[in-house]
């Protein structure tokens, strides 16, 4: 069994499903990370997109032999992320469910950033999906209440998604798509459909691949947002970039 904080799924149990391919230094990272600061019961399924790196997969079949993860999905070929998305929704159980990348840490905060966004989303049964705050997404803000910002669309930086919401809602995918938009897409069908989507004002994630830093003080790729504190992941927009 995966590590979950819990024996069954009488014990509130949420599902977090990992998409990952051919990245084992980020991924293992994002994983222990997880684990480390994530208290309130859950089961950690993975998704690999048909890794070409061996290291990837020696990796995430000693992790599963471990027991560190409820399932574990290796791709024979390629789909893409779209593919991998509508099969998140067919690995969770819980109600909401958890999709996050294989390059994003979490906060390790009290009480846990899962246990923050569970609370939240049970107390706005109008929002359909609701993530941590990344400081360096771009978003188009609408207005906010004391824990929640409200926004036209969010990516899946550990997305809390309630799955009334995406009743009938299917990925649309077609072989050879690896892009981005899947997320925006969804948002946009919640958002006709009367759903809200938004983000936790205060509990961050960070971004360790591409447009972030990989540790303090050393640079990766594009825009650079300082960490105030590596334990909350608070941003430092003040900070000399």
């Amino acid at each position: 069994m995966a590590q979950t904080g819990g024996s069954d799924r009488a014990a509130m149990i949420t599902d977090i499903v990992m998409t990952t391919r051919n990245r084992p230094d980020y991924l293992r990272q994002t994983r222990e990370r997880l684990f480390k600061a994530t208290r309130s019961p859950y089961a950690l399924h993975l998704i690999d997109d048909a890794s070409t790196d061996p290291f990837t997969v020696e990796y995430l079949l000693d992790q599963y032999h471990a027991g560190r993860f409820a399932s574990l999905t290796l791709r024979r070929e390629r789909v893409g992320i779209m593919a991998n998305k509508n099969l998140c929704t067919w690995l969770s159980l819980s109600d909401p469910f958890v999709i996050v990348a294989d390059d994003i840490l979490c906060p390790d905060i009290e009480p846990d950033w899962l246990a923050r966004g569970l609370t939240a989303m049970k107390a706005r049964p109008k929002l359909g999906e609701l993530a941590l705050n990344h400081p360096g997404a771009h978003r188009i803000n609408e207005d906010s209440d004391d824990e929640v910002t409200y926004c036209k669309c969010i990516a899946d930086t550990f997305g809390f998604i309630r799955r009334k919401a995406i009743e009938g809602w299917h990925i649309p995918h077609y072989r050879g798509n690896f892009g981005e938009g899947h997320d925006v897409m969804r948002s946009n069908y919640l958002r006709k459909a009367g759903w809200r989507v938004g983000y936790l004002t205060d509990v961050f994630c960070y971004h360790i691949g591409r447009d972030s830093s990989i540790a303090p003080g050393r640079k990766y790729g594009g825009p650079f947002i300082p960490v105030k504190n590596w334990d909350t992941l608070e941003p430092d927009y003040e900070a000399k970039r």
